[in-house]
């Protein structure tokens, strides 16, 4: 089976290959593009096979010769490529490609002097092509025709001299023939070569040394080191040149020149050479010394037998030639046996001035001065180093020391002022102004004419804040030294300073005139420009400010500082325009720089708060965001913006803002608080509840009062509520006297239905009554709900009432409310309402406003009210204030009042608080005052009664 299996695999591939190679087409030019692209995909034999075919019907065709004699080539058929290819070059004579071809095969089969003709006739095309070039050196060098392939590369060379690897393989092969002419014998010819290549490429070190070895070769060492130097100039730490030098110095007997050159090579590379040459050169450079210097041969003499003609030479000539090391030897074997000898003793010491031995040149200063005491020189010298060293304690700010050091030198006439000047920094540096006043006052009387001590002076004043003193001095000198800038520039800066100490003292309104004092001298001073603008910020006078800043940009019209002050000031003087203007050119020149950024916020901040307040609420809200856009952190205008959209805008084009805003950024929690917030509003107190956590709240106490505030939400979204309510009244007429028990049940059934009932029990002297009733409310979307409800008494209370409110929120916290309600008094009296209101909400604030209008069957009337409520705390204890007027009664607290108080005219006037005892429980106490003109026997006569009412309500939910 398996047999049959691969017998099978076989016949397919022999198939498909004669399916392949048994293509025919009837035109040429079909095989000439189907063997083009089997060359380019380096199917040769394909090709080969297709172009063949393709001269059977075009023999003359050139373009299917070339493909076949480059399938040829390519498949190593050299012999009928070099065929084929031929009749076509003499077709073609110029063609490039089919040049390159035989190149190619001729090369390949050994056949040079071919291959150099074919190279030559495309030099004769291309004179200038690099590679030709290139291929015809290789092939003279594969035919071992070196001379013609150095020939083709100097002329190559010629063409491009600014090659870098032609000039290589050109300057390694004028080597070569520089070491053949070295081999020859022929040094100057070799030199040539060297030179030549040296010329070209001024870093070649083989050249160098092959003139070198030449030179050295020729007997010629000092020229051999002269184009050694040369050669180090280019290579100035090549090994083998600084070597090379060393040998060369040695054999010229220039042992000092080679230690020094030695000494100067930098470490590490050249420590080696170092400790294996320097102790050789130093032996040999001494060897040669001993024998012919004079100066060795006097120290000899006075190591012998202390001969005192040798041993002045010595010690003369060592201090004379920087011999420290010996001059010191000498000097001191000297003073050892003559110790007070002055000459070597001051000898010393000089010798040690020279070669900065502080320490021991001091040292050496001291002694001398102890035992000559009254020597000028010694002690001008003793002098200078105790001023030094006290010089030192200053900077060192060691001031107890310097300073009786000082003291002492200002005996000497020659250092008497210099020293008096140290005390008087010691006593600046120590800010003891009182001593630094007395000897500034010293050093004045020193020298009077000396200004630099006014200056000093007026400097102390300045140190001492007494600014206008230190300027008295400062105008002085420049009013005596007119022609003297510098005094004008020490006042400026002083001005400068003392501007400054007014703008740290808030003195702002004596800071102008002490920086326009310094402008009339530099109207340019950038310092004095900026303290003008910003003492303007603060006094505040924006106008002026302004001007300052205009002034300074006219000097500076680039600078972004004082553009960014004007801007700030056209904003604060509500010029936001060109506030804003400002700060858009900025951005376009400092496209990236936040600082212009925030400060464009800022202002647009600042413009729509204005906005805000003139209740262009729409431009408020559009700046709002635009600050935002600047500057993301900008979260004075994040919040502003979230509390004018749910203040002025419906609650839920508010919640669909936040929502946006979170989704830019979904971990802001004060987004996430506000977004509550709007849930409150909607009355949807479980998502109130969730979002309202994310407050963030630092304060303990105030964390915790927020903890509460949130439990009154949370019980918010329970669904029933019960409410138990008694009511006190009492007035001047006993008739009008009354109790009333209240007891009101309400359940939300879902989040838009709400049922409810309720139940008035009222007693007075003439008896008692009950009212019942059931009521039902409805949320029909986020921005409108309704009640309706109906209710039935006897006695006081008016047999039935019918009543319906609507309730519509507008924009900016408005709401609308509009119903009415239809009575029947126990007389069969007729008592229509119609309520008409309008309500605001804050944050923390609800206002009310409504009017009533009502007519019996006879008369009309009409009541006003006003009411509010105010939460005091995050917990929402709450309290409340009513006003109201008109031709009849109104009293929540007695809904009966309505029915029973319909002839007088009267004022109400009450207050409450609501305390929540608990998240579910609240304590709501009420109180009011009504005035009212009643008759007292008969219709006709009329007095004022005052009644009042007092009520006490548990609300609960569960």
């Amino acid at each position: 089976m398996k047999i049959n299996k691969y017998l099978c695999i076989f016949v397919v591939i022999i198939l498909s290959q004669f399916n392949i190679y048994s293509q025919t087409y009837d035109s040429s030019d079909l095989y000439f593009e189907e063997a083009k692209k089997d060359i380019a995909e380096q199917n040769y034999t394909r090709a080969a096979k297709l172009s063949w075919r393709g001269l059977q019907l075009a023999p003359d065709d050139l373009d299917l010769k070339t493909l076949l004699g480059k399938a040829n080539m390519s498949l190593g058929r050299y012999d009928t490529a070099r065929y084929v290819l031929k009749q076509v070059y003499l077709k073609r004579r110029k063609d490039i490609d089919i040049l390159g071809y035989l190149v190619t095969i001729e090369q390949t089969t050994k056949r040079y002097s071919d291959a150099i003709c074919f190279v030559n006739e495309l030099l004769e095309i291309t004179p200038y092509s690099r590679g030709w070039w290139r291929r015809k050196i290789n092939i003279y060098k594969e035919m071992g025709n070196f001379e013609e392939a150095e020939r083709s590369l100097k002329r190559l060379y010629q063409i491009y001299p600014d090659d870098t690897e032609i000039k290589n393989d050109y300057n390694y092969i004028m080597l070569g023939d520089g070491i053949d002419a070295v081999k020859n014998k022929k040094y100057d010819d070799a030199n040539k070569v060297y030179k030549t290549v040296i010329d070209n490429d001024p870093t070649n070190k083989d050249a160098y040394v092959g003139v070198i070895r030449n030179e050295i070769l020729k007997g010629n060492p000092e020229y051999a080191l002269q184009f050694t130097n040369r050669a180090l100039l280019e290579l100035p730490f090549d090994k083998e040149l600084v070597n090379r030098k060393i040998g060369l110095l040695t054999d010229l007997g220039r042992h000092e020149q080679a230690i020094a050159y030695i000494k100067q090579l930098p470490s590490p590379d050249f420590d080696d050479l170092k400790k294996n040459n320097l102790p050789y050169l130093m032996q040999e450079s001494a060897r040669f010394n001993e024998y012919n210097d004079p100066y060795e041969i006097n120290k000899k003499l006075v190591e012998m037998n202390g001969n005192s003609d040798s041993q002045t030479y010595v010690i003369n000539n060592a201090l004379g030639k920087g011999y420290d090391v010996d001059a010191e030897y000498f000097l001191k074997k000297g003073i050892k046996r003559s110790p007070n000898n002055k000459k070597f003793l001051v000898q010393l010491k000089e010798l040690y001035r020279p070669i900065k031995d502080k320490e021991r040149f001091e040292k050496e200063v001291i002694k001398l001065h102890e035992k000559f005491p009254n020597d000028t020189d010694i002690t001008n010298d003793y002098n200078l180093i105790m001023y030094s060293r006290a010089k030192d304690y200053v900077e060192n700010r060691q001031f107890d020391l310097a300073l009786p050091i000082f003291q002492d030198l200002t005996s000497v006439p020659d250092l008497t002022q210099e020293a008096e000047q140290q005390i008087f920094g010691i006593y600046l540096s120590l800010e003891q102004y009182d001593e630094a006043t007395d000897q500034i006052d010293k050093l004045i009387g020193l020298d009077p004419d000396n200004p630099d001590y006014l200056i000093r002076k007026s400097t102390l004043y300045q140190k001492m804040e007494l600014f206008d003193d230190a300027l008295e001095i400062t105008r002085g000198l420049e009013q005596q030294y007119p022609l003297e800038p510098r005094y004008s520039r020490i006042y400026v800066s002083q001005v400068e300073d003392y501007a400054t100490y007014l703008m740290r003292e808030q003195r702002y309104s004596a800071v102008l005139p002490v920086v326009e004092d310094g402008l009339t001298r530099e109207n340019n001073n950038k310092r004095l420009l900026n303290i003008a603008i910003n003492a303007s910020s603060a006094i505040p006078d924006y106008q002026k400010g302004i001007d300052y800043s205009l002034s300074a940009l006219s000097f500076y019209p680039n600078n972004k500082d004082f553009n960014l002050k004007l801007s700030n000031l056209y904003s604060k003087n509500n010029e936001f325009e060109k506030s804003v203007a400002i700060l858009d050119s900025l951005k376009l020149t400092y496209k990236y720089d936040r600082k212009i950024k925030n400060s464009l916020a800022e202002i647009l901040f600042l413009r729509a708060k204005k906005q805000e307040e003139d209740g262009l609420v729409e431009e408020a809200l559009a700046n709002y965001d635009s600050a935002i856009s600047l500057n993301p952190n900008d979260r004075g205008s994040l919040m502003r913006m979230v509390n004018l959209h749910i203040v002025q805008k419906p609650n839920d084009e508010s919640l669909d803002f936040i929502n946006e805003r979170l989704e830019e950024t979904p971990e802001d929690n004060f987004l996430k608080y506000k977004k509550g917030i709007v849930f409150e509003l909607l009355k949807q107190f479980d998502s109130a509840y969730y979002y309202q956590k994310f407050r963030e709240i630092d304060n303990p106490y105030e964390k915790s009062e927020w903890n509460k505030a949130l439990e009154v939400i949370k019980a918010e979204q329970l669904k029933n509520t019960l409410a138990a309510t008694y009511t006190e009244a009492s007035s001047d007429s006993t008739a009008f006297s009354t109790s009333l028990a209240s007891l009101n049940y309400s359940h939300r059934y879902d989040d838009k239905n709400t049922f409810g009932a309720d139940v008035n029990y009222a007693a007075r002297r003439s008896g008692v009554g009950v009212q019942g009733g059931l009521n039902y409310s409805r949320i029909f979307s986020p921005t409108l709900y309704a009640d309706v409800g109906v209710l039935l008494g006897n006695k006081f209370f008016p047999k039935f009432i019918l009543y319906g409110n609507a309730y519509k929120g507008l924009k900016n916290g408005y709401e609308a409310q509009a119903g009415i309600r239809f009575m029947r008094l126990q007389n069969d009296i007729n008592f229509i309402v119609l309520n008409l209101g309008a309500s605001k909400s804050w944050e923390d604030i609800w206002l009310n406003a409504k009017l009533a209008l009502m007519r019996d069957d006879k008369f009309n009337y009409f009541n006003f009210t006003v009411q509010t409520r105010i939460n005091v705390n995050p917990r929402k204890d709450y309290v409340s204030l009513i006003v109201s007027g008109g031709s009849a009664p109104f009293n929540d607290q007695l809904p009966e009042g309505e029915a029973a108080l319909l002839d007088f005219s009267n004022i109400l006037i009450g207050a409450g608080y609501k305390y929540n005892i608990s998240a579910r429980t609240g304590l709501i106490i009420n109180g009011s005052w009504i005035n009212f003109q009643s008759p007292i026997t008969d219709s006709t006569t009329l007095a004022y009664i005052n009644q009042y009412n007092l009520s006490v309500t548990i609300v609960t939910r569960f």
